[in-house]
């Protein structure tokens, strides 16, 4: 146990200081810092979740981002609360279309809190598409739907949701 979190960790770490090495002398921002709110179903399952999460991106080129979310996730199933779980996201970005508004992409997420104990889990991939609306100078607003495969349990959820986004650097 103590092996798997110290290469999840080190894996983000990696990716950070990869952001960090290539993101000289662009005309955008170096990235954006983000809420996001959304809403998921499984497949397989009465239940659904009500999630928010803190993300980073980070614009490698003009067209790739790569990012890192903490994630909060309350489920309930057949109207039963289950367990506060929380996980920690990495992902990557390609934006594309005029003015670069739309994303794509994917990433992997891991769960690091179940109900009140430090506690690693289930293992993740998602991909998603997204849309950013401008909001004059302050930043966007992001609608965005994804899918979730949960690997351990084989199980697929469908999620919408929106993110506010504001930029950080130049």
């Amino acid at each position: 146990m103590k092996n798997k979190f110290i290469a999840t960790f080190s894996l983000i770490f990696v990716f950070i200081l990869f952001t960090y090495i290539n993101s000289q002398a662009q005309s955008h921002p170096k990235g954006y810092l983000s809420i996001t709110t959304s809403g998921s179903r499984v497949m397989q399952r009465n239940a659904h979740s009500g999630i928010i999460s803190l993300d980073y991106n980070h614009y490698l080129s003009d067209s790739w981002m790569i990012g890192t979310s903490i994630v909060g996730d309350w489920e309930k199933e057949n109207g039963i609360n289950q367990p506060f779980k929380s996980s920690v996201a990495i992902y990557g970005t390609y934006l594309f279309g005029k003015n670069k508004h739309w994303g794509i992409g994917g990433g992997y997420a891991k769960d690091i809190v179940s109900g009140s104990d430090f506690k690693l889990g289930n293992d993740y991939i998602d991909g998603f598409i997204m849309y950013f609306i401008p909001i004059g100078n302050i930043g966007y607003i992001c609608p965005r739907v994804g899918y979730v495969h949960d690997i351990q349990d084989q199980e697929q959820s469908i999620s919408a949701g929106v993110s506010f986004s504001i930029p950080i650097g130049k």
